[in-house]
């Protein structure tokens, strides 16, 4: 118990330094942390709640905070344990570019703000999609597999919510 509780503290530290850099968010993750009241935060799940407000950002032309935050990311990066670490790479990169695959200008366009240690995170998430992406292709299985439905089925959801987790959960190839 005692090493979760630590464990907690230092992804909510490592997650609200990142988000003091985007004043605009903060409605957002009050929204959040409410939603989960009474329980442990789900910290993957609050990045990837920043990552929509990313990708949405961009998509509206908005990019004014991004050196501010990306290089916020980069400094938690690179100081942050192998959790925090883990956090950023799976709660905050891979689901950007997730949420990104399913926009027209795709994720390669948040490139320019990564920093060092970010460019090699996101170069190596992409690269183990990629290789997903191959395999699949490789060994095709009979009927679809639970991501070619999921992605194939968003165009018809309707509810923004359950399209916002498809987004975050599942790439488009």
């Amino acid at each position: 118990m005692w090493l979760n509780v630590g464990l907690i503290s230092v992804n909510r530290e490592a997650f609200e330094t990142i988000i003091a850099t985007v004043p605009d968010f903060q409605p957002h993750y009050q929204n959040f942390l409410a939603d989960w009241q009474g329980e442990d935060t789900p910290w993957y799940l609050a990045m990837g709640e920043l990552a929509h407000y990313v990708v949405e950002c961009y998509d509206r032309g908005d990019t004014s905070r991004y050196q501010q935050l990306f290089s916020e990311v980069e400094r938690v990066l690179r100081n942050g344990d192998s959790e925090v670490q883990n956090l950023i790479w799976v709660g905050l990169l891979e689901d950007i570019q997730n949420i990104a695959s399913h926009r027209s200008f795709g994720p390669d366009v948040f490139r320019e703000w990564l920093g060092p240690q970010s460019l090699i995170a996101w170069d190596e998430i992409d690269r183990g999609m990629q290789e997903v992406a191959e395999w699949v292709s490789q060994n095709p299985r009979p009927g679809a597999t639970a991501s070619t439905d999921a992605i194939t089925a968003l165009p018809e959801v309707k509810d923004s919510k359950l399209r916002r987790i498809i987004e975050q959960m599942y790439r488009k190839l």
